[in-house]
């Protein structure tokens, strides 16, 4: 079986990954992107597309369209990707530039059975590819990340075409009723376990991409109430190579802080996946909803109102840190194994157990 993932970047490393596991599967797997990673994530076939990932490409998009997404609003109804005069113009023109750069590879890209399109994104912004592929009965597969539908939104000409839709965003489903939840695909086996030490100074850490949609400013405001009364350190990891995060962590960190708001989506992300993977309790906000959603989670749920309080009990209480890391590592492999996930992806496009 051959499989074709599309996507702008290998976004938050999800693309190769799922390519990698499914290499060791057997399958021919490959991963096409626009643009090369700029998170050192990896890449595959990179197209090198012009007006793709360029500050020239986001000052044409201010002019064309604003974004219809406000920071922690709240979306009811699925976005659907409507563009005015001057943006399918653009898009329009781009089209055809990027369809004589990509026509050099089009028998290959004709070549694979199963396409699995990061972000609802086909090589067109008019589907034109993706719309042959659907004739000639290929199977297509979406994977929504999520900015990519909240500000964006859907590309209609792009999703009708799919078989199955996917969201490793639990706040998708609900306004997307086809969006069918899948977690996140993680490499958790490529993490070890730290070794947990005791009769130390605690380092509480986290690694805000943005300081307000994860509620920093909440975070200091706790430690700066904690701090005379234990021997606790904090370290804000933010503007840092992914390499120094995880050496960070696995090296200093005793209690992970994900986010504390919804602003930046629901529960917790890949900063805590990687501490739980190397067995660090992780502090993160689930809402009523998702905790039930989720009811066997490691997690310590916590909000700004309480949040000095939970960090006061895994200070003084070393069992718990000890006993919420290990079980931790355990739940990432239960639900996260990029495996197992990628296996519900292709059973669910193919119809049948891989």
């Amino acid at each position: 079986m051959r499989i074709l993932h599309i996507s702008s970047e290998n976004t938050a490393g999800v693309p190769l990954t799922l390519v990698r596991v499914e290499k060791e599967k057997g399958f021919y797997s490959r991963l096409m992107t626009y643009f090369k990673s700029p998170h050192s994530h990896g890449d595959d076939l990179v197209l090198n597309l012009p007006f793709s990932n360029t500050r020239n490409l986001l000052k044409i998009k201010k002019i064309f369209r604003l974004g219809t997404y406000e920071k922690g609003k709240i979306i009811k109804e699925l976005p659907v990707w409507h563009p005015n005069k001057l943006e399918r113009v653009f898009y329009d023109v781009r089209d055809k530039i990027w369809e004589n750069k990509i026509g050099k590879y089009i028998d290959f890209i004709y070549s694979f059975d199963i396409y699995i399109l990061e972000g609802g994104l086909g090589l067109l912004r008019s589907g034109k590819i993706i719309k042959d592929l659907k004739r000639k009965g290929k199977k297509i597969g979406i994977i929504y990340m999520g900015s990519d539908l909240r500000i964006r939104g859907a590309i209609e000409e792009i999703e009708d075409l799919a078989d199955k839709i996917f969201t490793v965003e639990l706040d998708h489903t609900l306004f997307h009723k086809c969006a069918e939840y899948i977690f996140f695909p993680f490499e958790v086996y490529k993490f070890k376990m730290k070794e947990f030490k005791k009769g130390r100074d605690i380092t509480i850490c986290q690694a805000p991409t943005n300081r307000y949609l994860k509620g920093t400013k909440y975070l200091i405001k706790a430690y700066n109430s904690l701090r005379e009364k234990y021997p606790i350190m904090l370290d804000i990891m933010e503007n840092l190579p992914h390499k120094e995060v995880l050496k960070r962590k696995f090296y200093e960190c005793d209690i992970l802080v994900d986010q504390l708001t919804d602003l930046g989506g629901f529960g917790y992300g890949i900063n805590s996946l990687e501490a739980l993977s190397m067995g660090i309790p992780c502090i993160t906000y689930l809402n009523p909803s998702y905790e039930s959603f989720i009811p066997d989670h490691p997690f310590i749920n916590a909000n700004p109102g309480d949040l000095r309080d939970k960090l006061e009990d895994l200070i003084v209480n070393e069992d718990i840190r000890r006993v919420k890391g290990i079980y931790g590592r355990e739940w990432v492999q239960k639900y996260h194994d990029a495996r197992n996930v990628d296996d519900k992806i292709l059973n669910k496009l193919i119809g049948h157990k891989v």
